[in-house]
């Protein structure tokens, strides 16, 4: 069987992509490492960026200033969420609405830790991230047309990936002014056993977009010659 680690290279290549994936492994077990001197996030997804260069062993205390994403994480029930100061001031905003809030997706389970990483050296990961371009975007939507277009918060792309699902978050605006996530790109959450599948599906579609590519720009300079 294939590592996950060397789905890497060939995600990077046919996506385009201008960052590494990151791999994301739930454990209901205690973490082997222990990141004691893990700088403190605002959030859960603050986490994604520097895990494309390092491994970073998180618990529910490292996602606890976000009460949102301690709930998509199944780190916390809802009422606890619901009671969260921050959670009042989005819902205060209009931002979200109680009954928004109530269809936001969840992993089924409470892990015990959350690790980061990038997909080069992940072992078994559960969901695999990466940062998509709208023209990557287009490429993996034609490889696969069943992925979902998540609505806020941005982190419930990680319980949908969970789930089976390809789930692409325009991003949200907490999730952004937390992160400075540019606004040229998406974040897409990948199911890891979906990954042989599609890099086969990103390969026929990589090849399908070439073909019709060359025949519209061969088109276009046929019109050119008109003018």
């Amino acid at each position: 069987m294939t590592s996950a680690s060397a789905w890497a290279a060939p995600l990077i290549e046919l996506l385009g992509l201008a960052h590494p994936p990151v791999a994301i492994t739930f454990d209901t077990q205690p973490a082997t490492s222990s990141d004691s001197g893990l700088p403190a996030q605002p959030a859960g997804c603050c986490f994604w960026e520097p895990a494309q260069r390092q491994s970073l062993d998180t618990r529910a205390a490292d996602h606890a200033n976000c009460s949102t994403g301690s709930y998509t994480h199944g780190l916390i029930d809802m009422a606890t969420a619901a009671s969260g100061a921050d959670t009042a001031a989005l819902i205060s905003s209009g931002w979200i609405t109680p009954a928004d809030f109530d269809l936001v997706g969840r992993l089924p389970f409470r892990p015990t830790s959350i690790r980061y990483e990038p997909l080069t050296v992940a072992a078994s990961p559960d969901i695999v991230l990466v940062q998509l371009s709208p023209a990557s975007l287009m490429t993996l939507q034609g490889a696969c047309p069943d992925l979902r277009l998540a609505t806020r918060p941005q982190c419930q792309i990680i319980p949908l990936a969970y789930s089976g699902q390809i789930a692409v978050s325009p991003g949200c605006a907490v999730s952004r002014a937390r992160t400075g996530l540019p606004a040229q790109e998406m974040t897409c959450a990948l199911p890891a056993a979906s990954l042989p599948t599609v890099i086969d599906r990103l390969r026929q579609a990589v090849a399908a977009d070439q073909t019709a590519a060359d025949y519209a720009a061969a088109d276009r300079r046929r019109f050119a010659t008109l003018d």
